[in-house]
């Protein structure tokens, strides 16, 4: 099972920082970003957003980003800069869906077979 977090998941309440319960039976995170960063819940200090990444760890993490992006939120920016410096993490850009799909599936295929 592979968890997925989309930025704009219209099942994603962003305000909601997360238990963690969505990553607990998968193996592989893959995260896709763009330009938002989420609502940070009052009395929270990240995005749903960014604790799901956080609560990633420990597993293998594909993580996505679409570039362009002239309109990322500024703690998205910084998210992404904290992520390209952690080893832990495979970051990749790609520009369009054929890229993404190509790049996703070639990351995935090896992951599956040594499951």
């Amino acid at each position: 099972m592979t968890a997925v977090m989309l930025e704009t998941d219209p099942g994603l309440d962003s305000s909601r920082p997360g238990d963690g319960a969505d990553l607990q039976p998968s193996d592989v995170f893959v995260g896709l970003y763009w330009q938002r960063y989420g609502v940070v819940a009052p009395g929270e200090e990240i995005s749903r957003l960014e604790g799901e990444y956080v609560r990633s760890a420990g597993m293998p993490r594909l993580l996505y980003v679409k570039e362009p992006a002239a309109r990322r939120e500024p703690r998205l920016a910084g998210l992404l800069r904290r992520i390209q410096a952690d080893d832990t993490a495979s970051y990749k850009p790609f520009a369009d869906t054929v890229e993404f799909s190509g790049l996703l599936g070639d990351d995935l295929a090896p992951l599956l077979a040594r499951g």
